[in-house]
């Protein structure tokens, strides 16, 4: 081992853990250089889930579904159902809200819908009870499309609304909505800081 001590080292980690639905997981992380969001979680149904969602659901902490196979593919249906060629004004854009979210802590979903002139505009969208981000964004897709907008679901993740207090938490991330080039939290924080005048708001990347 060269001098320095452990810093090159990698270790390999194996863990068995029940899930909550009783069905067996195995966890294989290499910390260090891999990140955890790469380390798989195999479940009795052999489907994969990334590893920050099944150490919280081992954890007893997860608030909800995470994901499966029919939320992902629903979701990726959807994104493709939301390229359509706009016919909305782009007056139009005027009339929807930038924000509209729950109280509590949810899943929310960044949006974005075009004109057919191009203009677009974000919108923020939480739910609280939503078990997962196509369960937040679908009700307001459907609605958008048929007023005529393009509409993009950029990614999401979930957020912790403190009205009586006035602070705003954006962190996670959405297994069905990953984010889109260039989109990310601190596009919904900005969008949320111009809505909540006032509020303290802020985003990380970390978390589920």
């Amino acid at each position: 081992m060269r001098k320095g001590g452990f810093a090159g080292l990698r270790l390999a980690v194996t863990c068995f853990a029940l899930s909550r639905a009783g069905s067996v997981a195995l966890c294989h992380w290499v910390p260090g250089r891999l990140n955890p969001s790469r380390a798989t979680l195999v479940l009795g149904s052999l489907r994969m889930f990334s590893a920050p969602a099944a150490a919280t659901a081992m954890a007893g902490e997860c608030d909800g579904p995470t994901t499966n196979a029919d939320d992902l593919e629903k979701a990726r249906q959807m994104r493709e159902e939301g390229e359509v060629d706009a016919t909305a004004a782009a007056a139009a854009l005027k009339a929807i809200p930038d924000v509209i979210i729950d109280d509590g802590t949810f899943k929310y979903v960044l949006m974005r819908v075009t004109a057919k002139t191009g203009e677009s505009k974000y919108l923020v969208r939480g739910t609280d009870g939503a078990a997962y981000h196509k369960d937040v964004a679908m009700p307001y897709m459907r609605s958008y499309l048929q007023q005529g907008f393009e509409v993009e679901v950029l990614g999401g993740g979930r957020i912790l609304h403190d009205a009586q207090r006035g602070v705003l938490k954006i962190y996670g991330f959405s297994y069905g909505f990953p984010w889109v080039k260039g989109a990310g939290h601190e596009i919904t924080a900005e969008v949320c800081r111009g809505h909540f005048q006032g509020y303290q708001v802020d985003w990380s990347n970390e978390g589920y």
